[in-house]
């Protein structure tokens, strides 16, 4: 993966992403988002994420291992888990995901603007 495709403020029709792997998206200090192509039989190994972890089927189905049990995620279907959750996914047919990984934030406490009391 290189430099993200998408700048901010831009449309993207994520329908059309291609045929690459894996393609890095989005990229900020505290979100990731990557579109994932996973052919049929093949494999994404057991990884853990830096963050919290969505995945968002567009096409196809694949199998998903997380949270100690393994589920079908097929096209217009999401499935969430939390940091550090290993996880990994075997394309039951060809498919394209959406992951988007979600980190803390650092730094300074945010101080909300409004109302102050």
């Amino acid at each position: 993966m290189d430099k993200p495709l998408i700048k901010p403020g831009t449309v993207v029709d994520v329908r059309c992403l291609g045929t690459e792997r894996e393609s890095l998206l989005v990229k900020t200090l505290n979100v990731k988002i990557v579109h994932l192509v996973i052919p049929a039989g093949q494999t994404i190994p057991t990884h853990q994420a830096q963050g919290e972890v969505i995945l968002h089927c567009l096409e196809g189905r694949v199998s998903l291992v997380a949270l100690g049990t393994r589920q079908e995620l097929k096209a217009g279907q999401l499935s969430y888990f939390f940091i550090d959750e290993p996880f990994s996914i075997l394309g039951i047919e060809q498919a394209s995901l959406i992951m988007t990984i979600i980190t803390a934030k650092t730094g300074q406490n945010v101080e909300l603007i409004g109302n102050r009391e």
